[in-house]
């Protein structure tokens, strides 16, 4: 079922959304906080789902939009988002990242699929397991694809789970994704953080800044 809110922060940003698959949540919300693009980028969004951080990128005004999305429902609601906020500098790809292969682009956004979970323990809601689960993405294959896509120089914003940080870091390491920024992210009635977040430059010296972590008083996906 359809259902109209607006984008988290920003009550005059609309944001049409399907109860039946993934809806914004404090990830989204978090890396929304951490992206920082310049008008001359040519964004992508990695799994846009109904463009809420494709949203948050028009904030930038940046040369261009692109959502990529293996859903072509999803993005039927992404169209709708772009429209009804008067976006015209996007556009919206049916495909699947892991054989995705464009003109490298100067940023990419990406908030995956981050948990292992056996078949028997998914539920029966195929657009939310796409989105919450390893399934035909894993962490290996997005990667080589962010790469693959990515200008010399580009830089990636990514949102993970953090008990999986040191896989995280060997992987962007061996696909030439230096982290150039880090920031942790807080439940704030847990002790540890759930998921962390990384600015990553593609081909870049090795040099990290661990910054403030971000504090949510409520953190799920």
């Amino acid at each position: 079922m359809r259902k109209i809110d607006y984008l988290p922060g920003h009550k005059e940003i609309s944001l049409t959304q399907d109860t039946d698959m993934f809806c914004v949540n404090s990830d989204t919300e978090a890396l929304a906080s951490f992206i920082d693009i310049k008008h001359k980028d040519e964004v992508i969004d990695f799994g846009t789902n109904q463009g809420a951080l494709m949203l948050y990128a028009s904030l930038f005004s940046p040369k261009k939009i692109t959502g990529l999305d293996i859903n072509a429902k999803a993005l039927e609601l992404a169209k709708i988002n772009m429209d009804n906020n008067n976006i015209t500098n996007y556009e919206l790809i049916n495909d699947n990242i892991v054989t995705f292969n464009h003109d490298p682009y100067d940023v990419i956004i990406c908030n995956p699929p981050y948990f292992f979970t056996k078949e028997d323990n998914m539920s029966n809601n195929s657009f939310k397991n796409l989105a919450k689960h390893e399934t035909i993405l894993t962490l290996e294959t997005l990667v080589k694809s962010i790469e693959r896509n990515l200008k010399y120089n580009g830089r990636l914003y990514f949102l993970f789970l953090t008990s999986r940080l040191e896989e995280v870091v060997t992987v962007l390491h061996k696909n030439h994704l230096t982290i150039k920024e880090m920031k942790f992210v807080y439940d704030k009635s847990k002790e540890n953080s759930n998921v962390f977040m990384v600015k990553c430059v593609k081909n870049a010296k090795l040099g990290l800044n661990c910054v403030k972590p971000l504090v949510f008083d409520r953190v799920k996906k």
